[in-house]
């Protein structure tokens, strides 16, 4: 039996971090959430058509367990060959809502707008998903797609093969995460700590500056009071809590 792991989270949650650390602290393979180089040199000849990456997580979901920004489909993850013959860890992750769709308003995956919206617009908006996402064609605006998302983290989980994280947890101590992770998975850590300092997506930016820029909550100055009514008004208050987060005051 092999010990995996899958990563699942929304994009600008810190996947790509995350995956990192494991690769350099633990002995415990990810199952790809992406598409390989070959399918995604293809697909970027056809830019606003996702017909080839959403064909490939059709046809490899049994071997991958679909996209790593999926909503997660639990009943159909546990009955696949390679989540039963194998002991597989799935990790979730999940950021603070408000920063989160801040950060989707500056990379809006897969929407292509002929006019980019103000943020306040973009939150009530409609929001277009993938095919590959596991979820309706359209869902009601960017804060529902947030509290979808998540609860499908944890609708019917496997909690014991399980690990709901915060994007923040990975900035607040990375190596609590490694070693809460090991600890499901069953594995043991590195002898020796290994942090990802410089960005996955950013050569401008490092550890450092996510950390104090997220943690000190620096990303406030973009939401403006109505945004922020806007914003609770949709959330869902059961998952907001069940994260750990808080409303904002309006």
């Amino acid at each position: 039996m092999n010990k995996l792991v899958k990563i699942y989270g929304e994009r600008n949650t810190n996947t790509n971090y995350l995956g990192e650390l494991i690769r350099l602290n633990l002995v415990l393979p990810e199952l790809p959430g992406v598409v390989p180089a070959n399918i995604k040199r293809y697909q970027d000849k056809w830019p606003g058509n996702e017909w080839l990456r959403d064909l490939y997580f059709l046809s490899s979901y049994g071997r991958n367990l679909g996209w790593k920004h999926a909503a997660v489909d639990w009943p159909r993850l546990k009955k696949t060959g390679i989540y039963k013959r194998n002991r597989v860890t799935v990790v979730t992750l999940t950021k603070n809502p408000y920063a989160w769709l801040l950060s989707l308003y500056k990379r809006p995956y897969h929407q292509y707008y002929a006019k980019k919206p103000t943020f306040s617009e973009f939150l009530e908006r409609p929001w277009k998903t993938v095919w590959r996402e596991g979820m309706p064609r359209w869902v009601e605006s960017p804060v529902h797609l947030w509290n979808a998302k998540n609860a499908s983290y944890l609708r019917e989980a496997d909690e014991g093969r399980a690990l709901h994280l915060r994007a923040e947890d990975t900035l607040i101590d990375p190596q609590q995460v490694i070693n809460r992770i090991a600890h499901v998975a069953g594995v043991t850590t590195a002898s020796e700590f290994h942090n990802v300092l410089r960005s996955t997506k950013d050569d401008s930016k490092d550890f450092d500056y996510y950390r104090q820029y997220y943690l000190s909550d620096g990303w406030r100055a973009g939401l403006s009071e109505n945004d922020v009514k806007v914003i609770n008004k949709k959330l869902d208050r059961a998952i907001v809590d069940r994260f750990g987060y808080a409303l904002i005051s309006s």
